[in-house]
């Protein structure tokens, strides 16, 4: 057979071809010129499966850059300390309850923005899933502040474990400068999350993007840290349970 008959291009009948009588009808060259084309359509079927993923890869990549809520409960996952107890895994997905969607969406919108939550809400959690998606996919610098150094450190573990245990091709792509800290994370792009507890004399050093105030009702000069920050931060966000002061006068008016 001559070899010009295995030069044209090979897809499934020329795989079908090489059945065990039609191989034995070839010589030497014969059989070197057909492993070349065999290796080739195969070249072939491999970079069209990765571009077909890599085109997949960037539309995800691209949604989940503006609805950091689809991010969170498809290709990330959060850690339940308590799964033991709870009989849950150990990890999966960030919940899915109806109050979220209206919540990102004032996330998106609003310059200014007042949460009065009761406890157990996740609204803190969510917080922290913007604030880890605008630093990873818009470079933005968050600064989050709370009353305690403790909770400053859990804070921030939420954002890093959302990092952590996104889908691995993802996190590639946006890879970290450096490792985590208890107090701040940052990506190589520029983005950063860092904690602060309470004070005035914390939060003015910063100019942040968005800044985050948790437990407000119960964080020691508040108003002051607020309208500190208040001529510099592009989004500010105060999230808190129920209490007297600042703001509870700010979300009576």
């Amino acid at each position: 057979m001559a070899t010009s008959q295995l030069t044209s291009p090979l897809g499934a009948n020329a795989f079908a071809r090489c059945s065990e009588s039609f191989l034995e009808q070839l010589d030497a060259h014969d059989l070197e010129a057909l492993e070349l084309e065999l290796a080739e359509a195969i070249d072939r079927e491999v970079a069209g499966v990765q571009a077909s993923e890599l085109e997949q890869q960037n539309a995800i990549d691209t949604r989940c850059a503006e609805e950091p809520l689809l991010w969170a409960q498809n290709y990330t996952q959060t850690e339940n300390p308590h799964y033991l107890e709870q009989g849950l895994p150990f990890r999966g997905p960030f919940p899915v309850k109806p109050y979220f969607v209206p919540l990102f969406e004032e996330f998106k919108k609003a310059k200014r923005l007042l949460v009065p939550k009761s406890r157990e809400m996740m609204t803190s959690w969510c917080a922290m899933v913007w604030a880890a998606a605008r630093a990873q996919w818009h470079q933005a610098l968050v600064v989050v502040q709370a009353q305690k150094e403790d909770k400053v450190q859990e804070l921030i573990g939420y954002a890093e474990c959302l990092y952590r245990n996104q889908v691995a091709w993802m996190k590639a792509r946006h890879p970290l400068k450096g490792k985590a800290t208890l107090s701040e994370i940052s990506w190589a792009s520029g983005g950063r999350i860092i904690g602060i507890p309470k004070g005035i004399h914390q939060i003015r050093t910063f100019h942040p993007t968005i800044a985050i105030f948790d437990e407000a009702a119960f964080l020691e000069e508040f108003g002051e840290c607020w309208n500190t920050t208040l001529p510099v931060a592009r989004q500010m966000i105060a999230i808190s349970s129920a209490g007297p002061g600042t703001f509870a006068t700010m979300c009576a008016r």
